[in-house]
């Protein structure tokens, strides 16, 4: 990074430029390409689902079609009517169904393959008469449906009728050995259905068709009179279903579509051959396990049957009769082509971009780093100090021009400080002269001589500087001159104000002595009022408190009232607990002597029960008694408490009045406080201004004082006044203008004097001086 940062800025700015192109070309390319892929994959992802869909549904559909292409035939009177004359047929066959079957059979001059091409068997049976007649519209009925074979069966089982003749014909499918293959399962179910049903097989190997892969639907017949006269079945065309599967024209150059049973096994052929046939075992596949569980859906990337890498669909067939998945398998690189071959030209697009750019960008350098030269080498003639030269870049519009034109710009003002510098150079040459000049007189000045004048000519820039001093000069005179005059006339007035303030320093300082002796008696007098503010507000503190101790008590004597009261209410509950217990010792009283009166009903053997109902009934009465003494007792306790309620309330009463009373007291005593208490105040702030007065008075005294010394202290520096102008050399003429006065003139009035008198005429000051 430092290595670039010091290159120059031509190849550094390409670079620049260059690395902004392809990092943004780079950015757009990927941008576009990654939404591209994302949306043609999910298109195709989409189109892929639909097709698989679509297959699916037609495969449905198809044998939804055959199947109802079976019920309509067989409830054709047609095929009702050759399976009842063929059933009749064979019964009155004289020497049984074998032989007249084997004529068109094993017997059938035709060799296998080719059996449906003999239509009568010459034995003059009516199974040949019926057949020859028949025989004709089976062949287009195969032709018309694409139908394998058809067969009729009769009721119990026997292949009784069949187009092609394999060896099937003439088999007992009920009992016999092809009772278990795919026609014999379709044939019981369909023999035992009602009318209008119909029911297919799967795929299985059919022995009789030399273990070819082989389908069946099946139908029961009915006669009119709803008779079942058998079974028509049809050997589905299996290359016609791999066929309908695999004509797909969006499966590509490599894509294969075929329908997996949920054993893992194909039902149909692969569009290619040598891949696989009906019925053969696929290899085991993420898709093929997943179908096995009955789960379909988009496998991507995924091994492909051929082992190539694959994106693969699968979806169910909507069959009732097996558990089959339609599976649409398309190699991903010829999936993935057009978004390989979109790759392909972003990339050429990118590098012709990148191309481009880089040319753009050197080209646009230059346009940048031809100017700056010219910039630079403009530079270093200013720089140099050649001044006359022409900057070309001034002229360009854009930011290099505005350097060009401020660097215009920065030459003149430098030309114009060089001219500047030179005429400063002079001036300073007559500044130091007038510098010189004026700097002799300034000494003159510094050592007294207020005669010294500058005669010479200066310069026109500093001539009215030299005329300010020489005014300045006259100036100061004036002033230097009115000083000795103020001087003289300060120093006389310093005498007498000192005799004055030596007689106001007496006069103040007797006012002091009385005012302290004023407020020493304030003093003392404010004393005695605010103890007698204090002594009020103690008794208004003791008032208080016997008010707090009244109230107090009265709370005490309705506690009191209160508690006696209780008292009162506990004797009425006593007295009848007693009376209780009295009646109590009645009955028991009567029981004792309703006890003794049977004890003595009862004779010798009631006579111990008889002394203790005797003392029971004693016990009884003393109990009686007890209760009535203590009755007797609490009548008078609760006389006496309300005697005493009675007194406590006269107590309160009493001790209300007190209080009431203690209140008015405290009333008068707070009173009399406060009164005290606004005396003392008074007194205090009178006491305080007795006290600032005899302050100001004494401060008086001190500045008179002080006064008096500065007096002295002012005629003192007056007399060093007048000998510090002495030491002033005046002009003789300067001095005959100031005659003394002919009254003694005061202080300010010669200072005034002096500031009024007119100077010299002065002349405005030039621009030299400010410069100076």
């Amino acid at each position: 990074m430092k290595r670039i940062l010091q290159m120059p800025i031509g190849p550094r700015l390409t670079m620049m430029i260059a690395a902004i192109m392809v990092v943004s070309m780079s950015s757009m390319g990927g941008f576009l390409y990654n939404r591209a892929y994302e949306s043609s994959y999910s298109n195709a992802v989409a189109d892929l689902e639909g097709m698989a869909r679509d297959q699916a549904t037609r495969v449905s559909e198809w044998f939804a079609d055959q199947r109802q292409a079976l019920a309509a035939q067989a409830a054709n009177p047609f095929i009702a009517r050759a399976l009842s004359e063929f059933r009749t047929a064979l019964d009155a066959a004289p020497d049984g169904v074998a032989p007249v079957l084997s004529a068109y059979g094993s017997n059938n001059p035709y060799p296998s393959g080719e059996h449906q091409k003999l239509a009568d068997a010459g034995d003059g049976s009516d199974y040949s008469r019926i057949h020859a007649g028949i025989h004709p519209g089976f062949e287009r009925m195969l032709e018309s449906f694409g139908f394998y074979d058809v067969f009729l069966i009769a009721p119990n089982g026997q292949v009784i009728y069949s187009v092609v003749k394999e060896a099937d014909f003439g088999e007992d499918l009920a009992t016999g050995r092809y009772s278990g293959t795919a026609l014999g399962q379709v044939f019981e179910r369909a023999s035992k259905a009602p009318a209008g049903t119909s029911f297919v097989s799967d795929i299985q190997e059919y022995a009789p068709s030399a273990n070819a892969p082989a389908a069946f639907m099946a139908a029961p017949v009915f006669a009119e009179d709803g008779t079942r006269l058998g079974v028509l079945a049809i050997q589905v065309p299996i290359g016609k279903l791999s066929a309908m599967v695999t004509m797909a024209s969006a499966l590509g150059r490599l894509g294969d579509m075929y329908i997996v049973g949920g054993d893992g096994r194909a039902r149909t052929y692969s569009r290619y051959e040598n891949r696989f046939n009906v019925l053969s075992p696929l290899p085991e596949r993420p898709f093929i396990t997943a179908l096995k569980t009955g789960q379909s859906g988009l496998f991507s990337p995924v091994e492909g049957i051929t082992g190539t890498d694959s994106i693969v669909f699968t979806t169910p067939v909507g069959v009732d009769f097996a558990n089959w998945t339609l599976v649409v398998e398309l190699d991903r690189s010829e999936f993935l082509a057009a978004l390989i071959a979109f790759r392909n030209s972003v990339i050429v697009f990118l590098l012709i971009g990148l191309a481009a750019g880089l040319a753009v960008s050197v080209l646009a350098a230059r346009t940048i780093t031809t100017p700056l030269k010219s910039f630079i080498a403009s530079m270093n003639e200013v720089s140099s100090g050649n001044y006359a030269k022409k900057i070309d870049v001034a002229d360009r519009l854009d930011e290099i021009g505005a350097m060009g034109r401020d660097l215009s710009a920065f030459r003149d003002r430098l030309a114009e400080a060089d001219r500047l510098s030179q005429e400063q150079e002079e001036r300073r040459a007559e500044q130091k002269k007038v510098v010189d000049r004026l700097g002799s007189a300034i000494r003159a000045l510094a050592d007294g001589d207020l005669t010294e004048t500058v005669q010479e000519k200066f310069p026109d820039e500093y001539e009215a500087l030299r005329h300010d001093f020489n005014s300045s000069m006259a100036t100061m005179g004036n002033l230097i001159g009115a000083v000795q005059i103020n001087a003289h006339a300060v120093q006389k007035l310093a005498e007498e104000i000192s005799d004055s303030s030596e007689n106001l320093a007496r006069r103040t300082e007797s006012q002091a002595a009385t005012l302290e002796e004023t407020a020493a008696a304030m003093d003392e007098l404010t004393t005695s009022v605010r103890s007698t503010a204090e002594g009020a507000t103690e008794v208004s503190r003791y008032v208080g408190e016997a008010q707090n101790r009244a109230q107090q008590s009265g709370q005490v004597v309705d506690e009191a009232t209160g508690a006696m009261s209780e008292i009162q209410r506990s004797s009425e509950g006593i007295t009848q607990i007693i009376g209780v217990i009295d009646d109590i010792a009645f009955q028991t009283n009567l029981l004792a002597l309703n006890a003794g009166v049977e004890a003595a009903r009862a004779g010798e053997a009631g006579r111990g029960f008889a002394v203790v109902a005797s003392e029971v009934r004693a016990l009884a009465q003393r109990s009686s008694e007890a209760a009535k003494e203590i009755k007797t007792l609490i009548d008078t306790s609760s006389t006496q408490v309300e005697t005493g309620v009675s007194l406590v309330n006269r107590t309160g009463a009493a001790l209300q009045d007190i209080a009431s009373r203690v209140s008015r007291i405290s009333e008068h005593v707070e009173g009399i406080a406060t009164g005290a208490q606004e005396q003392s105040v008074g007194l205090g702030e009178i006491n305080v201004g007795v006290t600032q007065l005899d302050k100001v008075t004494q401060q008086n005294a001190a500045m008179v004082e002080e006064a008096t010394a500065a007096c002295v202290t002012l005629k003192q520096e007056a007399d060093k006044l007048l000998a510090l102008v002495a030491r002033f050399r005046l002009d003789d003429k300067a001095m005959a203008t100031m005659t003394a006065p002919s009254r003694r003139p005061s202080a300010p009035d010669a200072l005034e004097w002096a500031l009024n008198e007119k100077p010299a005429p002065q002349r405005p000051m030039s621009a030299g001086w400010t410069e100076f």
